[in-house]
């Protein structure tokens, strides 16, 4: 399977999971859309009562400052969500049983003969040296396990002789997540 297309597995698994989420989220916030809504409506009713004493320029300035934390509100609610979407993903990722295959491609996709690879510590349940030799088969070349673990979440880190190449699963993500308003349409519309 091409890095490709499991990434694009990957998203697609991401995806039905940010669905599983949102119908989850909904809920969550729905009730907090609704307590920034009361919060906003009493700040509203405050704002009246204020009125009938207040330049019509003061109103409008509390009624849309009310207006605008009500959406901070909720702004912060779906980002929150988006964040815990990936993070799902991450770990979707790492419990796959096509882990060890795509580690294999990650380091067959930049790795030159001679690298040094690090795991991450977090991925005490691999099998490095499967990954390492069929890395090593597949490509044919040399290629050595570092004697340290990268304290990054899952992933690979190569190290050559001339630059290091970082294909951490955070960094892969974070990648996917340039196109972030892609899963926020997901989550959201």
């Amino acid at each position: 399977m091409a890095k490709q297309e499991l990434l694009d597995k990957i998203i697609a698994d991401a995806e039905e999971r940010a669905r599983q989420i949102l119908a989850e989220a909904e809920g969550k916030a729905a009730s907090q859309v609704a307590a920034a809504e009361a919060e906003r409506a009493a700040l509203l009713d405050s704002a009246r009562k204020m009125a009938s004493a207040a330049a019509p320029e003061t109103i409008r300035r509390r009624k849309a400052m009310a207006e605008l934390e009500g959406r901070k509100l909720v702004l912060a609610e779906k980002q929150a969500l988006i964040r815990e979407a990936y993070q799902k993903a991450l770990l979707a990722v790492k419990k796959s049983d096509k882990y060890e295959a795509l580690l294999v491609k990650m380091i067959l996709s930049v790795a030159e003969d001679g690298d040094s690879v690090v795991f991450s510590a977090s991925d005490s349940k691999i099998n490095r040296e499967k990954v390492l030799a069929e890395a090593m088969k597949i490509g044919k070349i040399k290629l050595t396990e570092a004697k340290e673990k990268g304290a990054f979440d899952g992933g690979i880190v190569l190290r050559g002789k001339d630059c290091d190449k970082n294909l951490s699963l955070e960094v892969e993500i974070e990648n996917l997540r340039s196109e972030e308003d892609v899963c926020a349409k997901a989550l959201f519309s």
